[in-house]
């Protein structure tokens, strides 16, 4: 009788054991969020008209992707997580995090040209940050699945009319080789409020970016300029006398296609 008594006190003392663990388990699976991992969402938007939701493109246009990335255990934004687009035409495009209005998120711009092909466009997204993984893949349905269409004969949208420049006599005018640009949503210019800058040709030209406000990118059209930072410089030597035009290369938000300014070469 005695072992027996004996016994059960033993079982009883086991299941308590086996209760205080799963206990423990279950504290401390809601202090972490159970399994971790990266959660991503988001959409794809046109750029012409500015960021409209949209499935179907054609050339002319720029497929923009907006991604979020959160920590599956805090529900908060990882900033440093590392974003690519996977696309069934075999392109991966990496995303870049940044403010774009009121919110931060990843985004890239794809541009649909005469070349790409027509039809469904695939694609998914990878994510990364330290011990965290994710994938986004859209809802198989059609309002979430990409298509790349020809234009129909629909007329494609009209290029805005350039503002008349006042005329400058380029033998005398006045060249600068350090090319400071100031960048805000969304507009470039220089430190006097200038959109036009003027270079000769043949000798070195430092151009040098500042984003005053959100962020943005410089490129020159036919030259290897491309700063990616939102305050960066780099260096070039032009040697063709004409026109070039700067736009911003990383994609900032509805305004994005307007932030041009030009560059002009002169013997």
């Amino acid at each position: 009788m005695k072992n027996k008594k004996l016994m059960m006190l033993a079982l009883l003392f086991g299941a308590l054991l086996v209760l205080g663990a799963c206990s423990e388990d279950k504290k401390e699976n809601a202090e972490t969020g159970g399994d971790k991992f990266l959660m991503i969402s988001g959409d794809t938007v046109s750029e012409q008209g500015g960021c409209v939701l949209a499935s179907r493109y054609s050339a002319g246009d720029k497929l923009v992707f907006r991604m979020n990335a959160l920590d599956s255990r805090t529900n908060e934004q990882v900033k440093d997580a590392n974003l690519k687009v996977h696309l069934s035409t075999g392109d991966e495009l990496d995303m870049v995090y940044g403010t774009h209005g009121d919110e931060d998120f990843w985004v890239v711009a794809y541009p649909v040209t005469e070349e790409t092909p027509t039809g469904s466009l695939e694609y998914y997204v990878t994510g990364e940050a330290g011990d965290l993984k994710g994938e986004f893949r859209p809802f198989n349905v059609a309002p979430s699945l990409l298509s790349i269409v020809d234009l129909d004969g629909e007329a494609a949208t009209e290029p805005k009319e350039d503002v008349d420049e006042e005329e400058v006599d380029l033998s005398t005018v006045e060249t600068n080789q350090n090319v400071e640009v100031h960048a805000v949503n969304f507009e470039f210019k220089g430190p006097e409020g200038e959109k036009v800058f003027y270079v000769k040709a043949g000798e070195e030209v430092k151009v040098s970016l500042t984003s005053d406000e959100g962020m943005h990118g410089l490129a020159i059209e036919d030259t290897d300029v491309n700063i990616e930072e939102a305050n960066g410089e780099a260096t070039f030597t032009p040697e063709k006398p004409g026109e070039y035009k700067i736009y911003c290369s990383v994609f900032c938000g509805a305004g994005h296609s307007d932030m041009t300014a030009k560059l002009v070469v002169v013997e």
